[in-house]
């Protein structure tokens, strides 16, 4: 199961903590290894280059900047934004989605006691 990006990303601002905009996210990246970092697609290279760099996990956006900005709510482009606290959203399952559905074939495995003959 594929989770909805644009949807993990307003939960994620609506509830979480994040940091929005290049300079800001290579200040963070370079204090802070416990984030992670959107990118557009059209991010400049050599912000790409030193976020990768850095080590910090990545979650590549398939949409420019305008799309971005666009899924996130805001009426302006984002190049990069940094996710300090993903809150309430399910965006991290983005990087282990086969987890995800171990997890809910699990459940779905699961009898509870009372039914057990």
């Amino acid at each position: 199961m594929e989770i909805d990006l644009n949807k993990a990303l307003r939960k994620t601002i609506r509830s979480g903590k994040v940091l929005i905009g290049s300079n800001t996210c290579l200040d963070v990246v370079k204090n802070n290894n416990d984030l992670t970092v959107v990118l557009a697609a059209n991010c400049p290279a050599h912000i790409r280059s030193q976020i990768h760099d850095s080590g910090v996990p990545v979650i590549e956006y398939p949409g420019m900047s305008v799309d971005l900005g666009t899924a996130c709510g805001k009426p302006f482009t984002i190049a990069t934004m940094a996710i300090i606290d993903p809150g309430d959203s399910n965006i991290m399952k983005v990087f282990d989605p086969e987890e995800e559905a171990k997890e809910d074939e699990l459940r779905s495995e699961e009898v509870p006691d009372e039914l057990e003959g």
